[in-house]
């Protein structure tokens, strides 16, 4: 299929018509170590056990997927060839890579002509061409400056096949959202347990 008719924007389980919402941070450890002052890596070694196994649960090896890569730019701002984001995949050689400018996102922050969303999305690969473990540690990372590796922008998983796309957004939080209920609802049962709370009540409306 075509990309699903999901408007690239967070958040994005608020405005997609179906969606799950995840901690992936767990709640019941802390960031920081209070002796040491140092991180908690058990912390970021839960978060990145919890994004993988919501990503093996709706992305199969064989489906066809894309990922789309965005920033904010103020005109002079690009993405380059050797941004983080192209390094995760095996080969670019077969993939279908497309640079566009946006301007019908966040459009309430863009203030002037020069201001836009640059995204790159890279298409024609299947799931096990990319380095997700890689990528989803370092969009935990992001709010962490002494943490690598790291990624500034945004990053969505695309999945043609299961028709539904996936948003890490950082190390409290991912989004798994689709144009419908079906494609969600094996993954609604399966993760149950780590549904946020603070939006349980609405999605359980939905799919309980």
């Amino acid at each position: 299929m075509d990309d699903p008719e999901i408007k690239l924007e967070r958040p994005l389980f608020y405005k997609s018509p179906f969606g799950l919402r995840f901690e992936i941070g767990p709640s019941d450890l802390e960031i920081w170590n209070d002796e040491s002052k140092s991180l908690n890596s058990e912390y970021f070694s839960v978060a990145l056990e919890r994004a993988m196994s919501i990503f093996h649960a709706v992305f199969e090896a064989s489906d066809d997927i894309a990922i789309t890569y965005q920033i904010f730019s103020d005109g002079r701002r690009k993405i380059k060839k050797r941004s983080f984001i192209f390094k995760q995949l095996n080969s670019l050689d077969n993939a279908k890579i497309e640079l566009s400018d946006h301007r019908e996102i966040y459009s309430e922050d863009l203030d002037y002509k020069s201001e836009c969303w640059k995204r790159a999305t890279i298409s024609g690969i299947k799931t096990t061409e990319i380095d997700t473990e890689q990528l989803f540690k370092a969009i935990i990372n992001t709010d962490f400056s002494s943490l690598q590796p790291k990624l500034n922008g945004e990053c969505y998983l695309i999945n043609r096949t299961k028709q539904l796309v996936l948003n890490l957004y950082d190390d409290r939080g991912m989004d798994v959202v689709s144009n419908r209920k079906e494609p969600l609802d094996s993954l609604y049962r399966s993760h149950n347990h780590l549904i946020l709370d603070y939006d349980r009540e609405s999605i359980d409306k939905v799919f309980s």
